[in-house]
């Protein structure tokens, strides 16, 4: 770190330039002239650059050749100049809370050769809209523009070996502050006390804010998919959901598990049986080689066998990394799903969930986030599957 620097790079300046020499090549594939980040992600994968208001505008121009140039809202020029002086991007343009920010991006990609040039364009991402795709197109008649998301997305779906040991950090939080949370719950502790005492283990040993959650519901209504607290007490005999994300240099590990104050439902005990012997098949056959499509038969079929099919409507396993708000995952990076043939190599991680919802009874997941090794995966959370008796 440099001296004086309000910025610490959670890598070292050899990683980002390989990645920025990747997704060079990549740009002289397509034979793109500039690339216009606009996902928070790529934008902190390529750079390092972080905010709390990824909702804003928050653009970087990256040429072929030649130096690349933020294009933020003027405030956030302070987290440019703090960030120009440990990476490798020098540059920003301030966009004035009166201006309209696709002129501001179209004025400087045209300064810097877009005018007329094959400009690739993040179309997955959240926060540049439909909307401003056609403003800029507008205001650029003569550039030619294309999808170019798969671009940075591709590289982040194989982690090198610090990603990995991030990854690894934020799962021991998310497991160590699970397991320190549900001991806190007794007959009529609040949803929400239990919530708080999930941020509160999190926050103390570490995690970085949340992309999204905790999760936190109780009873029947554990049935209603990533719903949460409401202020209501946690009776004996009641299932328990909680899920949980805790975050380490911004790469999010993921962890859903079932408790029950002394003994659960009986449905729902068979139901995490069922649950918790998918996720075994899961872990002892999902590997590398393996296609995305064959992974998620060895889970799914689990659970058909033992008439849970139909209540298991999920992908077997999603993409997980890195992650700002509003999302953990890296699903749209890759996945482990029904009739995907890509296939799963070393240094992919997912959160493998076997998820069951019953209407008038609840839901159950013994989860595991993990990552694909050379021989098989490994989990990345140390806490067991079990359903936790409290």
């Amino acid at each position: 770190m440099a001296q004086d620097a309000l910025i610490e790079l959670p890598f070292a300046s050899e990683e980002y330039a390989a990645r920025l020499a990747r997704v060079r090549a990549e740009m002289a594939r397509r034979g793109l002239d500039l690339l216009l980040v606009t996902v928070p992600e790529n934008n902190f994968y390529l750079t390092g650059f972080e905010t709390g208001t990824v909702y804003v505008t928050l653009a970087l121009a990256l040429p072929r050749e030649g130096a690349a140039r933020f294009i933020v809202r003027k405030t956030e020029l302070s987290n440019v100049r703090a960030l120009a002086r440990v990476s490798w991007v020098k540059e920003g343009v301030g966009i004035d809370d009166a201006e309209d920010p696709v002129a501001v991006i179209a004025r400087t990609l045209g300064e810097m050769g877009g005018a007329e040039g094959a400009v690739g364009i993040e179309r997955r991402g959240f926060f540049f809209s439909i909307e401003q795709y056609l403003q800029l197109q507008a205001a650029m008649p003569r550039a030619r523009f294309s999808d170019a998301s798969p671009i940075i997305d591709g590289l982040r779906a194989v982690k090198s070996e610090a990603e990995l040991a991030c990854m690894r950090r934020a799962g021991a939080i998310t497991g160590q502050a699970m397991r320190e949370a549900l001991d806190t719950v007794k007959d009529g502790t609040l949803d929400g006390e239990l919530a708080t005492a999930l941020y509160a283990a999190a926050l103390r040993r570490g995690s970085e804010p949340m992309s999204m959650g905790p999760y936190v519901t109780t009873g029947p209504r554990t049935f209603l998919a990533h719903s949460s607290w409401r202020g209501a007490p946690i009776r004996g005999g009641e299932v328990i959901n909680t899920e949980m994300a805790c975050v380490h240099k911004r790469y999010n590990v993921p962890v859903f598990r079932v408790s029950a104050i002394g003994e659960p439902p009986a449905e729902i005990a068979r139901m995490h049986e069922a649950s918790r012997a998918a996720l075994d098949v899961g872990l002892a056959k999902i590997g590398p080689g393996v296609t995305s499509h064959e992974g998620d038969r060895v889970v799914r079929e689990v659970l058909e066998k033992r008439g849970y099919g139909d209540l298991f409507v999920v992908r077997a396993a999603y993409g997980i990394g890195l992650g700002f708000a509003p999302r953990w995952s890296e699903s749209h990076v890759m996945v482990i799903r029904a009739n995907d043939q890509r296939r799963l190599e070393p240094g992919m991680c997912f959160h493998l969930v076997p998820a069951l919802y019953k209407e008038g009874v609840g839901a159950v997941c013994a989860s595991m986030p993990i990552e694909i090794t050379a021989n098989g995966c490994a989990p990345l959370a140390p806490i067991a599957p079990e359903l936790f008796r409290l």
